[in-house]
């Protein structure tokens, strides 16, 4: 719980502070921009898939073999931490934003001060736990899309029960990924037809408890 919680502070302290600041010469303080493509590789487990994924498309090509067939056990995108998680963030973000302005020489610029002022907790609350995230919703598109570059043979972008089969286990965040991932394969005008069987509470494949 610790390390997911540092991670998560991490996380949302980058976003709350895009900029860092540096001591000139002359000791002022000067606002230096720094982009989220910038940090968003270094965030332990809280890193996008995006920022290290792998966007190799090309089909692969293998002497002598051609695909057949596609099974696919996928993990749910990025959602919310825990209720727990979410509250004690929320407390420490806000403790932290009360020192660095109580602070008589902070080491940050002008217009930092000036978004630090301005920023609350808006985001989320307990009632948020582990939903999936409109990044999450990303990875699974853009995942469908990128196995179906790569192996079209297998995807097509039409949909057909008999040739697709997908489910997912009873939870918000594997519906949504399911869904995001259908979109990626046929597109948002599509998914409506796409159709999965009732998931179980208890999965004995996709659920190890």
């Amino acid at each position: 719980m610790p390390n997911t919680l540092h991670a998560f502070l991490i996380s949302l302290l980058l976003v709350i502070k895009q900029e860092l600041c540096l001591v000139i010469a002359d000791n002022a303080i000067a606002c230096n921009n720094l982009h989220r493509s910038d940090i968003e590789g270094h965030l332990s487990t809280k890193t996008p898939y995006r920022a290290i994924a792998n966007y190799n498309d090309t089909p692969p090509h293998y002497a002598g073999c051609h695909p057949t067939r596609i099974w696919s056990t996928i993990r749910h995108g990025t959602r919310n931490p825990s209720k727990e998680v979410i509250l004690q963030a929320k407390e420490r973000l806000t403790a932290l934003k009360d020192q660095l302005l109580q602070q008589t020489q902070p080491n940050l610029c002008v217009d930092e001060l000036e978004q630090l002022s301005r920023w609350s907790w808006q985001d989320i609350d307990g009632n948020d736990e582990k939903l999936l995230v409109a990044e999450g919703e990303d990875e699974l598109i853009e995942l469908a899309e990128r196995m179906q570059l790569r192996f079209p043979t297998l995807l097509p972008d039409l949909y057909d029960p008999q040739w697709y089969y997908m489910k997912y286990t009873a939870t918000q965040r594997t519906l949504k990924s399911a869904q995001s991932f259908a979109t990626g394969l046929f597109g948002r005008h599509r998914i409506a037809a796409v159709t999965f069987p009732q998931p179980l509470r208890q999965d004995p494949v996709l659920r190890h408890k």
